[in-house]
């Protein structure tokens, strides 16, 4: 049996009911706790540098590869050609260390600072660029960096905007209240190697 792959149409809602959603739910991906915050905020409209497919293999996301050195301390990501924020800025290496760096550091709440804490220097090499320095080796790194908190936000006055709702995944937030927990509609721009994992 074949089964035909559609091509991909402008506009639509996607309209989800699913468990955890609450009054007290956020876009601010350090505080992403449950399954509606991964789902709607992370995996609908973010991406992360990588992403686990649907056999468990790691990804590149809005990285277009990945390497590391041989005692694995050292990571270099780069990123895909052509990647956008929702509001059409092109995604840097700088947005990306302002996105890791809003996770990292004594003051940070993120539920994901244990994750990054063998980071030890994050730098931009270029625009499209990122290098990871780790305290010790560690083969699995592209797998931490799937992780649904560790989302690619725009970089603001050298922070992560994490406050906007600007991402980059197929689906653009329109709102959030309490009331109505989200409202997103789908990207005209999707990432165009970008595989369905279902």
């Amino acid at each position: 049996m074949t089964v035909a792959r559609a091509e991909p149409q402008r506009g639509g809602f996607a309209k989800l009911g699913m468990a955890h959603g609450a009054t007290t739910d956020s876009i601010d991906p350090a505080g992403y706790l449950d399954t509606f915050t991964q789902t709607a905020f992370s995996g609908a409209m973010s991406n992360s540098l990588t992403e686990v497919d649907a056999k468990g293999s790691i990804q590149p996301d809005l990285a277009e590869s990945f390497e590391t050195s041989d005692d694995a301390t050292t990571w270099v990501f780069k990123l895909r050609k052509g990647a956008t924020f929702h509001n059409g800025k092109t995604v840097t290496a700088d947005d990306v260390v302002a996105s890791m760096q809003y996770h990292m550091g004594v003051d940070t709440k993120s539920a994901a600072k244990s994750l990054l804490e063998s980071v030890t220097n994050i730098k931009a090499d270029g625009p499209e660029t990122i290098v990871f320095k780790l305290n010790s080796g560690n083969a699995d790194f592209p797998y931490i960096m799937s992780d649904y908190h560790l989302v690619v936000m725009p970089a603001k006055d050298g922070k992560a905007d994490w406050e906007s709702g600007v991402r980059t995944g197929a689906f653009v937030l329109e709102n959030l209240s309490a009331r109505r927990l989200g409202q997103a509609q789908a990207q005209s721009q999707l990432l165009q190697e970008r595989q369905t994992l279902f």
